[in-house]
């Protein structure tokens, strides 16, 4: 028998999360065959992220409305457990039933054209004359996209840039938590339980969201954090249902992020807010527009892919300086109970959680100007 020949695709993308099935929707809806390896059985299956979606995200998507829920506001608490109501009119979150929604997108992608084919872990690769060998799979294709996560094999194998900092985050899902006002995203500043980062409690869809990250070599301590929760929540009726968490990118976007036929998108990217650590709006709007370059690349001859991406990239300047400052200068729990009360540490909170145009920008330090003047 002659040897089986590798079956061939334009666009290979490794990762079924945000960032992998964006990309690959709008790939194979300009007509480059796409594929998608997952290692899960499908998407949606052993989800690592809270999945709240921020307003500029869920107006650019029509999530189904099944699969989420809105959240107006945000309950930011210091550490004695004080806490300030910051809200912006027109202003919402989407709490996400997150498998839900991985496994919709999962589902745009495969009508749009690309193969997700699950159960397929990603082996390895090396380069040949025009294309890229899948190791194990008899694949080859020719581009490569790693959305396969903050610790990305794609890019150690292609001697990319890896993330070297990260946060670890915990999450458990109950059902029956009482007390909790349900149209708030609840924040916790707590340098015990949640050093370099915070601690939440979300009201999400059909479920309450019980988390914390700490920053690396820290370790989260959920049940401590839990414990503390009692005094302000009815725990006395809850049900524990599920667990996530996993690993979070705090460095930024890393510098080298592509060679020739090879793209890092999503958190294998660093594309993770540094401070905040939301990463589902750039994964799926980055996502996206790395498909659209990588099939005008290979069916137009258009420029390599990687110059649309760094147009439509943040640079996360001001968060990047602000995550320097926090981990170079950890804020003890009582001084976090001082600035609590300043108006200054209000406004800045808000802008921080309802403006998405980047910190150092002229819209940001307009709003803030403005807000301390009202003061």
């Amino acid at each position: 028998m002659p040897p089986r020949q590798p079956q061939d695709y334009d666009v290979c993308v490794v990762g079924a999360g945000f960032a992998g099935l964006c990309c690959a929707e709008a790939a194979a809806a300009r007509g480059t065959r796409t594929l998608v390896l997952e290692r899960q059985a499908a998407p949606g299956e052993r989800p690592r992220t809270t999945g709240i979606l921020v307003k500029e995200i869920a107006d650019a998507w029509d999530f189904p409305a099944r699969l989420t829920r809105r959240i107006h506001g945000v309950r930011l608490y210091s550490p004695s457990l004080d806490y300030l109501d910051l809200t912006s009119p027109g202003y919402y979150f989407l709490a996400t039933d997150t498998p839900g929604i991985l496994r919709w997108l999962g589902e745009r992608a495969a009508q749009a054209g690309a193969t997700i084919a699950g159960n397929r872990p990603y082996r390895g690769a090396e380069r040949e004359a025009a294309s890229i060998r899948l190791a194990g799979h008899d694949l080859r294709c020719r581009y490569l996209v790693g959305a396969d996560g903050a610790r990305s094999r794609v890019a150690r194998d292609f001697s990319l840039d890896g993330n070297r900092h990260f946060l670890l985050g915990v999450e458990a899902e109950y059902e029956g938590i009482g007390g909790l006002d349900e149209d708030r995203f609840h924040v916790f500043l707590d340098s015990v339980h949640a050093p370099g980062y915070i601690g939440w409690v979300i009201p999400g869809v059909g479920i309450t969201q019980v988390g914390l990250a700490v920053r690396r070599p820290h370790t989260p301590d959920l049940a401590a954090f839990t414990a503390k929760l009692a005094t302000l929540f009815d725990f006395s009726q809850a049900q524990l249902t599920g667990r996530r968490g996993g690993l979070i990118p705090c460095d930024g976007v890393l510098r080298r992020i592509s060679d020739h036929r090879v793209l890092l998108v999503g958190d294998a990217a660093g594309m993770v807010s540094p401070l905040t650590a939301g990463g589902i709006h750039p994964a799926m709007e980055i996502g996206r527009a790395a498909g659209i370059a990588i099939s005008d690349h290979l069916l137009e001859a258009a420029p390599h892919p990687l110059r649309a991406v760094r147009q439509v990239t943040p640079s996360y300047l001001a968060k990047r300086m602000m995550r320097l400052a926090y981990d170079t200068l950890p804020m003890p729990d009582r001084a976090w109970n001082i600035l609590f009360r300043s108006p200054l540490f209000r406004h800045l909170a808000q802008t921080i959680f309802f403006h998405h145009r980047g910190l150092l920008s002229f819209e940001a330090w307009r709003d803030l100007l403005r807000l301390t003047r009202g003061a």
